[in-house]
């Protein structure tokens, strides 16, 4: 058999059409996870976020974390008092699953996490918190080894 641009022609739209369809197939398998499903919403307070990040910015003793032990350990400044409340949000980008939400309370300064049970990797941690009724904001990424 002799071969002639028409089997040719034929054998590249065959290799395109099968290429697209192996496109769909892969394209189909993605998931497409947003950051947060309130994202309007959330937008609106971010210049809360902003006041409250400004406020944390003008502590002369900013926070501290370090991660030993499999233990997150948060050090708050001594300026602003003992009791301080708080919410703690782990966000990792990768998967929605691992994101974590915990409210804490604490009277010495201090606040340790547990993160064994956590997925290894990063994490963007945002800590909102209060101390004498004043609202603070702080952000950081973290590693989780």
């Amino acid at each position: 058999m002799k071969l002639n641009w028409g089997i040719f022609a034929f054998g590249l739209f065959g290799s395109f059409a099968l290429f697209m369809i192996g496109l769909a197939v892969f394209a189909s398998m993605q998931t497409n996870e947003l950051v947060t499903e309130d994202y309007y919403e959330k937008e609106l307070e971010f210049k809360e976020v902003l006041k409250k990040h400004e406020r944390t910015e003008t502590l002369s003793e900013q926070i501290t974390t370090v991660i030993k032990d499999k233990q997150y350990i948060i050090s708050f400044p001594q300026e602003v008092g003992n009791n301080i409340t708080g919410n703690i949000v782990f966000f990792k980008p990768s998967s929605q699953k691992d994101d974590k939400d915990i409210n804490f309370k604490s009277d010495n300064n201090s606040y340790t996490i547990d993160v064994k049970d956590f997925a290894t990797g990063m994490y963007k941690v945002k800590i909102n918190w209060t101390a004498n009724n004043i609202e603070y904001y702080n952000e950081e990424e973290v590693v989780i080894p």
